[in-house]
């Protein structure tokens, strides 16, 4: 959980390649998965900490769902107060769409996909089947692949906010929150 805001780099991808499209519905969508981890964590007794967000079947539902309703209805509120943002000006990058909600669905899907190439356990097949799906670790080997997946992210992540720190500060977070 703590590398979850690299998953981010998925979303700041998506937006170089086609800006036009909601940042902040892909940015929700990435760290989603993870809100379920505490109380995952909680409610096995410490035995799980990924599952119904971390499968294919609740990122499609609830995963899906619950970043639609965070990005329309959540996210221009919060990134308005904490980062004293325009809030009208966030919403208008959150609108209800089709757009969005697909967005969030690939969103999803791409922390699913990146947790699947370097997690010791993946339930990317859950409910349908328990054990961990790990056919795409890198190497083989979880620990490495780690290593491996959280560097290139994370080198992505700071020429990102390099690139955006290279065109000025005004405005800084407006363009890494909102597009």
């Amino acid at each position: 959980m703590p590398a979850t805001p690299l998953h981010c780099t998925i979303a700041y991808l998506i937006n170089r390649w086609k800006p036009q499209l909601s940042l902040p519905a892909l940015l929700v969508s990435t760290m989603v998965p993870d809100l379920e981890i505490p109380f995952t964590f909680l409610i096995t007794g410490g035995h799980q900490h990924r599952l119904v967000l971390h499968s294919i079947l609740g990122a499609a539902t609830l995963g899906t769902l619950f970043s639609v309703l965070l990005t329309v209805f959540f996210y221009p509120s919060l990134v308005s107060f904490f980062l004293k943002l325009d809030k009208e000006e966030v919403k208008e990058k959150c609108p209800f769409s089709g757009t969005v909600v697909a967005l969030c669905f690939v969103g999803i899907l791409s922390h699913i996909f990146i947790d699947s190439l370097h997690h010791e356990f993946n339930p990317v097949l859950y409910p349908f089947v328990k054990e961990s799906f790990d056919a795409l670790i890198l190497t083989g080997d979880w620990i490495s692949a780690s290593v491996i997946v959280t560097s290139v992210l994370l080198a992505f992540l700071i020429f990102f906010f390099a690139d955006e720190l290279r065109k000025g500060t005004k405005d800084f977070w407006m363009r890494m929150l909102a597009g």
